[in-house]
């Protein structure tokens, strides 16, 4: 009867231990944050001073000092302070959570349910980016495509830039790390502590060298 006890107690420990695991997860999912200026199109700071780069978007530059204020870039920017700036947002991270100038990699929800990235490329102030695979890839090609083909934003006088062809129709993807020099086939042993899925055009175009141990697909 002793044990019987001792089990029943045990188990209901272990249930109240996960229902608080599940319940900090929740909170930790939930935590909202202020963004307290917004750099460019698809750049924000948060209060802390947290550089944050929209995950999957890529807006007209107006900030890189190498280069002028390129085609839509002011009204880019405006757009996404107009809708974030001073506002409570929550992130939402991908496979990682850092590029390589320490910026934090994120999906941005303002707490009236907008999903930032999504609507910056849906309306028009960004392209979707094509150099790396996330979660919402195909999502985003298609927000850039409507955008297009309704003529808003940077489409609107047709001077937005076209997707090349050839990354709409190349599928061939592998992998590099974060820190290596090299790209990888699935799988690769070489894989083990960072995995970054990338098309076998933009490896080559970055001089990535293939791996000689998993043997990937040759730049042409």
């Amino acid at each position: 009867m002793g044990n019987y006890k001792s089990s029943t107690k045990a188990i209901y420990s272990l249930i109240l231990v996960l229902v608080w695991i599940l319940f900090s997860s929740a909170q930790a999912q939930q935590i909202w944050r202020t963004c307290v200026k917004v750099i460019d199109g698809d750049t924000i700071v948060l209060d802390g001073n947290e550089k944050v780069r929209l995950i999957g978007i890529d807006t007209p530059e107006t900030k890189d000092p190498r280069k002028p204020v390129q085609y839509y870039g002011r009204e880019a920017y405006e757009f996404t302070k107009r809708l974030v700036e001073g506002k409570k947002v929550r992130l939402i991270y991908d496979l990682n959570k850092k590029d390589k100038y320490g910026r934090t990699l994120a999906y941005v929800y303002l707490e009236n349910g907008t999903f930032l990235n999504a609507e910056v490329v849906k309306q028009g102030y960004g392209l979707a980016y094509r150099y790396f695979l996330f979660k919402y890839f195909n999502e985003f090609k298609q927000y850039e495509r409507e955008a297009q083909a309704n003529e808003i934003g940077l489409w609107s006088d047709g001077r937005g830039e076209e997707p090349q062809a050839a990354r709409e129709n190349d599928s061939d993807i592998v992998y590099i790390t974060r820190t290596g020099q090299k790209y990888h086939k699935e799988g690769c042993g070489s894989l083990r502590r960072s995995k970054i899925p990338i098309f076998l055009y933009e490896a080559c175009k970055r001089r990535y060298a293939p791996c000689s141990n998993c043997d990937p697909l040759e730049c042409e």
